[in-house]
């Protein structure tokens, strides 16, 4: 289920008002757009994949456990959106029923926080149950073990075209060979920046997994330019190297577990 298939948003300019008013009078100072943007779409991809988390752990869930999920009652729904404000206070996504019944079911009234939720139709008790999205259950899956190979998925990294285009030009002008050889390189380096800080991994979460995020610095020594996802095997032996994420890209997926402390992420 997607937040937008679930609940009316508004117009564009209503619920972006929302969301920048959110992230500018209640959230601690964060990246909440892309580079060159002002839209604030990391914090509204952030929203949209944290409800469609809730959303499919609340349909697998038992019934006694659906409505810590998320809270469905005849006029109201809600759930923890995982933020707080700054005063520790968890943030929550009110809504309550669309009176237009061709649309969707709930209509998006406003973000509340634990006391100002007091002035809205749901028990403080069914409010304090309401849990965070949980994205792991095993906290050495974000973790980076640097005793694994690492095996790049060159065919989707420089052969497809669309993520060819993500490498910088400079390289991209020397060829595919160069690029492949340049990239295998840092790979092998950037391990040693592991090793000083184990931080410099970041995890994300894409279809159900955890994968680990890893800069790239092939241009400059200083910036990374682009972020090798990397999944462990089945077995838990080697990581294989999907595909490279733009910076951008990168963020916007970790930041969906937890605001990355990781010092490239934040450019």
């Amino acid at each position: 289920m997607k937040l937008r298939d679930w609940a009316f948003l508004g117009n564009y300019e209503f619920f972006t008002s929302r969301v920048r008013q959110l992230a500018l009078d209640e959230l601690e100072p964060e990246r909440w757009s892309c580079s060159g943007k002002n839209d604030f779409g990391v914090l509204k991809n952030y929203l949209y994949f944290t409800f469609e988390k809730l959303w499919h752990d609340r349909e697998e869930a038992a019934d006694e456990d659906k409505q810590t999920l998320i809270y469905i009652d005849g006029d109201v729904a809600c759930f923890n959106t995982g933020l707080f404000d700054r005063n520790w206070q968890e943030i929550y996504f009110y809504c309550e029923k669309n009176p237009n019944e061709n649309k969707q079911p709930w209509k998006f009234i406003s973000f509340c926080n634990s006391y100002t939720m007091q002035y809205r139709p749901i028990s403080h008790e069914a409010c304090s149950r309401l849990r965070r999205a949980n994205y792991f259950e095993d906290p050495s899956l974000l973790l980076f073990d640097s005793r694994l190979e690492i095996v790049p998925q060159w065919n989707h990294i420089i052969h497809d075209p669309e993520n060819f285009r993500r490498i910088p030009s400079s390289l991209r002008e020397g060829g595919e060979s160069l690029c492949m050889s340049v990239i295998d390189g840092e790979i092998r380096k950037v391990r040693k920046r592991i090793q000083a800080n184990y931080k410099t991994v970041v995890p994300q979460y894409y279809k159900g997994r955890i994968q680990l995020l890893m800069p790239l610095y092939l241009t400059n020594p200083n910036t990374a330019d682009l972020a090798l996802v990397l999944s462990l095997s089945d077995d838990r032996s080697v990581y294989y190297g999907h595909t490279c994420l733009t910076i951008d890209m990168a963020y916007n997926n970790a930041r969906l577990i937890a605001r990355p402390d990781s010092y490239w992420l934040h450019v």
